[in-house]
């Protein structure tokens, strides 16, 4: 591998500010922290930007993340009109869409101007920016694994579903998927090419993947471990897609049964330990029974029993509960009721004056398109369409890494939003900040790997 780049004072610092608002995006109590470095951040690289500018040293955005800055540009346009339109409070939403969504926006443009900066520097700075949030990312899942192993010593018993390094469990199992995503597409990318794109060793590769389904099994988030499983299986369908070809069809089938096995291995191991799957077929139908229920609108009444006497599990009966009321809603009102975190909580006071509960319902697409009306999630999905198409093509086409990357960060975060709140606050405002980022690393040749 080529020697590293030599960067400059400033590029280090730049890279230093993103490896720490990624860590703090996921620590509690921190926002003004957060905030300040995000505007540090984008001031300096907006100072970056014009100062290569006045140098005639600038990079120019491909047809694909200029086509998803339209998008994004249009699908504000239509935040704002429809806010003041049909907005149930537009004064709050207001708030809102500056709090929430322009701050993203801002974000992403500082992960797009990010990576325009540091990859003037060599063919393979833009790894190296990858690598430092991979290590990132790695420090806080090292630091989650070793207080468990440490909390069993001490204390005699499995610490399971806790951790007392982040917020929640929740929190550190997007932490654990994004590292993952980054893992399974260096694995790809070498098995495929024969080269690597992150600075990492094989050893270093296969001990962050045990890191990774160490913590996955420990947080026990069903979702989580449902994504995990989903990039693994993903993964695997690239390479053979890309290998379909070349290898002989036994072969093939050999590897790719091996593969699936230890995918469903994996996740009957973790199903086996979660016993909220053995109550969760009856609960659903206790919880898609909305009109006759009323403990999902009011936190305080006890949770319905099930055909045999137990206790409706409680995750799985107020998402669904959620899940069809927000579905409810969203027929009731297809042009939304305006962006706003609470606009699951609005729509539900509308029918339910008496409404006491969550202010979203768990589903960060139901959430969104409730708030933003069916124009605004077609916007959204094509938006993240263009991004994932352009990670593919600069995969398959031009043997860029970073598109990959690119294509499971926006595969995964779409996903893991059908089944959580993630469309909001800093889970909203690190997609922006990556999506920005990879897709200009999947923009330019830069990003090859590199022998």
């Amino acid at each position: 591998m080529p020697p590293a780049p030599s960067f400059s004072l400033t590029e280090r610092l730049l890279i230093g500010l993103a490896c720490a608002l990624t860590f703090v995006w996921s620590m509690p109590h921190l926002v003004a922290l957060r905030n300040t470095l995000s505007l540090l951040l984008l001031v300096m690289v907006v100072w970056q930007t014009l100062a290569a500018r006045s140098t005639g040293r600038t990079a120019i955005l491909s047809e694909s993340p200029r086509v998803a800055v339209f998008l994004y540009g249009g699908l504000t346009l239509w935040i704002l009109f429809q806010a003041g339109i049909w907005g149930f409070d537009p004064a709050d939403d207001y708030k809102e869409i500056w709090g929430q969504w322009i701050r993203s926006g801002l974000t992403g443009l500082a992960g797009v101007l990010l990576a325009m900066t540091i990859m003037r520097n060599s063919p393979q700075a833009g790894a190296r920016l990858a690598f430092a949030l991979l290590a990132t990312l790695a420090v806080m899942l090292t630091l989650h694994d070793a207080d468990t192993l440490w909390r069993w010593l001490q204390e005699g018993q499995f610490p399971f579903q806790q951790t007392r390094i982040v917020e929640n469990r929740t929190v550190l199992s997007y932490v654990t998927n994004l590292l993952l995503a980054f893992l399974c597409a260096e694995t790809v990318v070498r098995l495929l090419y024969r080269h690597a794109y992150l600075p990492i060793s094989a050893a270093g590769l296969v001990a962050l993947f045990g890191l990774s389904l160490f913590c996955t099994y420990t947080l026990g988030t069903r979702n989580g471990t449902i994504g995990v499983l989903g990039l693994l299986a993903s993964s695997t369908f690239v390479v053979w897609f890309a290998k379909r070809k070349a290898v002989d069809v036994k072969l093939q089938a050999g590897v790719l049964a091996v593969m699936l096995a230890g995918i469903a291995g994996f996740g009957w191991i973790t199903y086996q330990s979660d016993p909220r799957w053995q109550t969760f077929q009856a609960t659903v139908a206790v919880a898609w029974d909305t009109e006759h229920q009323a403990a999902w609108r009011d936190s305080e009444l006890p949770y319905p029993l099930l055909p045999d006497g137990a206790r409706a599990e409680e995750s799985a009966y107020l998402r669904l509960a959620w899940g069809k009321a927000a579905t409810q809603a969203i027929i009731a009102h297809p042009l939304g009721v305006g962006f706003n975190r609470s606009a699951f909580r609005q729509a539900m006071r509308e029918v339910h004056p008496d409404y006491r509960s969550t202010t979203h319902c768990h589903s960060g697409i139901l959430d969104f398109t409730l708030g933003v009306g069916l124009p605004g999630l077609a916007l959204w999905l094509t938006f993240l369409t263009v991004l994932g198409i352009h990670g593919w093509r600069a995969f398959f086409v031009r043997e860029n890494p970073a598109g990959l990357l690119l294509l499971f960060v926006v595969a995964g975060y779409f996903s893991r939003s059908l089944v959580d709140s993630n469309i909001r606050d800093h889970m909203l405002e690190q997609f922006m900040f990556l999506a920005g980022m990879l897709a200009m690393l999947a923009s330019e040749d830069q990003g090859s790997p590199v022998p």
